[in-house]
């Protein structure tokens, strides 16, 4: 380990700007997120006649001709498509497999407000009365191009009543096609109601609507209508596609508290190819609701994305640079023009694993994540992501002798760009953070932040096992501290000298912010006294057993610094990262009352590159993998083929009857950390078997 000449933090602006050093063969296309995905494809009028897709998973079946008061003439058998095999009802059921998340066959229906005049017509089917949320529909008189009518008023009300009786109506289409389809001979079976098919309103500017403010009006009670319309007709759900921008110039824009609309699930469009699918799954919805799929160019076809949460998620690259990259990119994705909420990402180097691990208690205060490079030269992957994200200000940590001063001047000479790598507007600033060893780095790291977050857990303490160990998540004869009382400043105390339970906690650091402070395993580092004390921390964390960090260590801190400390540590590395899962879902008298959302991490655990930057996946900040989902602790397996008994026996347990036996906890899905040689395909089979998969 080496050692570096100054403790602090540098504002490193000024430097002599040199060129960057000729770069490794990784880009930013190199880094690869894996993931099981359920995927399909929609159809409709236009395929009538010609050849469907096949292969898909699910399928969408649009029911009407492009406008709501027409049928689309191959929905189901009839006199231009006799035969049940040219039907694409019939197609979407048959053909498709459907899957835990997404049934076989789904319809949409085609929206619109036309009021009662169109291109001076009166609209034969605009309503001229009917009971509704807005009153009472009734009519008026209008004019015509031949002169003057009796219509519905343009109204709410009746715009609500013409998307209801549309609603009726494509019920009854749905009903009548698959009737048709089940009176072959022989016997052909399709779900015969509206009850069997999750349906979507298409709603689209390329329809007529109602413009200004009273048109949006009419035009959201007409989507109200058809919400209404459908569930009164058995619908199990119903949900919207649109691009968000047409969604907003149609209905003035909606929330979670829009009566009818607010919240329900959204299809969005727009992505250019399945894995731009994947991060437009992650987006925001504009109706607050669930974003369920995302559409993507397919061949001749459209195909669509499954936005549930798949079974196996693998984020890598082929070095850790890359790695790391599409970690942070995964957890913060940018579009061209359109930059995550962060503007500043830390950088440590990938030739340790100290400070990367410290510095994820800093990315969570920055907003951000970690990203590696050599110490002698900056890694184009590094350097490509800094410019694609947009990024304006780095952080390194560590000193010179881990990241070297070219690194850090071919860092600012990089442009500050907007997303995408556009339009610059300077040069990246770069600060460093760093002390005179991995420990002190540490502490300075602690010391930049300025304080922990206070956690509570005191039955975590409590137990003594059969070793004369001490507390309930402590499979070894490591000591630790009765239990104090009430919520206390926090922070997490490893070993500098051994990478995994350090890694296994940089989850907990990242996301209940906790700062990460290191020490030798026999004598207790003075640099972390000092950073306990000036944050005020009243509790630690102390990860691993005695062979980890010593009973001396603990007993020299309790002595030193007066702190609680509970003990979470296994008889080996994956042990360790299990006990602290164990306590990061136990109720929070116990531990943190962690809902892992049905989803671990998983990572090797005999190499540290995969792992080092993968907290920014649990960051509170992003919609993706933060706050809106529930935090995800970090397992470690023995090596790339070997699982290890502690982590199988967590996943069976916890893949059947939950954490504890809680339901609720119950783990169906896996994060995996590293490629397949990092983590083997059969390892991960193993894993999904072992969840019962």
């Amino acid at each position: 380990m080496h050692t570096w000449d100054a403790v602090g933090r540098r504002m490193a602006v000024g430097l002599a700007v040199v060129a960057l050093v000729t770069l490794g063969w990784t880009s930013i296309s190199s880094a690869t997120v894996s993931i099981t995905a359920t995927t399909g494809n929609d159809i409709s009028f236009p395929q009538c006649g010609s050849a469907y897709p096949s292969g898909q998973t699910f399928a969408v079946v649009g029911v009407n001709d492009g406008i709501p008061n027409t049928l689309n003439p191959c929905f189901g058998p009839s006199a231009s498509y006799p035969s049940y095999t040219q039907s694409e009802l019939y197609w979407a059921v048959s053909t498709s497999t459907g899957s835990s998340t997404e049934p076989k066959a789904s319809v949409y229906v085609n929206t619109a407000d036309p009021g009662n005049v169109a291109t001076g017509t009166l609209v034969s089917d605009w309503p001229t009365s009917g009971s509704t949320p807005y009153g009472t529909c009734t009519t008026t008189t209008v004019t015509t191009s031949t002169g003057t009518a009796t219509a519905g008023q343009n109204s709410p009300a009746c715009a609500w009543e013409y998307g209801n009786v549309k609603a009726t109506q494509d019920a009854a289409y749905l009903q009548a096609a698959a009737q048709a389809i089940n009176a072959q001979s022989p016997p052909v079976s399709v779900p015969a109601t509206p009850a069997g098919y999750p349906w979507w309103l298409d709603v689209e500017t390329a329809n007529t609507w109602k413009t200004g403010s009273s048109g949006q009006a009419m035009n959201l009670a007409v989507l109200q209508g058809f919400v209404v319309g459908l569930t009164a007709a058995g619908a199990p759900s119903v949900g919207v596609y649109s691009p968000p921008t047409q969604w907003v110039a149609i209905t003035g824009g909606t929330s979670a508290s829009t009566p009818t609309l607010g919240s329900v699930p959204t299809w969005l469009p727009g992505a250019s190819d399945e894995a731009g699918a994947q991060t437009v799954c992650t987006r925001s919805s504009f109706t607050a609701g669930p974003v369920v799929l995302a559409q993507f160019p397919s061949g001749a076809y459209d195909g669509d994305l499954s936005c549930a949460e798949p079974a196996v998620t693998q984020i890598y690259g082929q070095t850790a640079d890359t790695t790391a990259a599409a970690e942070l990119t995964r957890a913060f994705p940018w579009t061209t023009g359109s930059c995550p909420t962060t503007r500043t990402a830390v950088v440590a180097t990938t030739n340790e694993y100290q400070d990367a691990l410290s510095s994820q208690f800093l990315a969570q205060h920055l907003t951000t994540g970690t990203l590696l490079t050599p110490t002698e030269s900056l890694s184009q992957v590094t350097a490509t992501t800094l410019e694609k994200e947009g990024i304006t200000t780095v952080d390194v940590v560590g000193g010179p002798l881990a990241l070297s001063t070219t690194v850090v001047k071919a860092i600012e000479n990089l442009p500050a760009d907007q997303c995408g790598g556009v339009n610059p507007v300077g040069k990246i600033v770069v600060h460093r953070v760093f002390g005179t060893t991995q420990y002190a780095t540490a502490m300075a790291v602690a010391e930049l932040v300025g304080s922990a977050g206070s956690k509570t857990f005191p039955g975590a303490y409590s137990t003594t096992n059969a070793t004369g160990g001490i507390g309930m998540f402590n499979d070894t004869a490591g000591s630790g501290s009765p239990a104090p009382s009430g919520s206390l400043p926090t922070a997490i105390l490893a070993s500098g000298q051994e990478f995994q339970d350090a890694q296994a906690a940089s989850v907990l650091s990242y996301r209940t912010r906790l700062p990460m402070l290191l020490t030798p395993a026999a004598q207790l580092s003075t640099t972390a006294v000092a950073a306990i004390q000036k944050l005020g921390i009243k509790q630690v964390i102390l990860m691993g057993g005695p062979l980890a960090v010593s009973n001396a260590v603990e007993s020299s801190l309790v002595a030193k610094t007066g702190v609680a400390v509970l003990r979470v540590a296994g008889k080996d590395y994956t042990d360790t990262s299990r006990e602290l899962a164990r306590f990061e879902a136990a109720g929070q008298t116990n531990g943190l009352g962690w809902t892992p959302g049905h989803r671990v991490m998983v990572a090797r655990g005999n190499g540290f590159t995969d792992g080092l930057a993968g907290a920014v996946l649990e960051s509170p900040h992003n919609d993706a993998t933060g706050a809106s989902r529930a935090p995800h602790p970090l397992l470690l397996i023995e090596s790339p083929t070997t699982i290890g008994p502690y982590v199988t026996t967590f996943l069976t347990v916890t893949g059947h009857g939950g954490i504890g036996g809680t339901s609720t906890k119950t783990v169906r899905a896996l994060t995996v950390l590293g490629g397949p040689l990092a983590v083997t395909t059969a390892s991960i089979a193993q894993m999904q078997a072992d969840l019962g998969q």
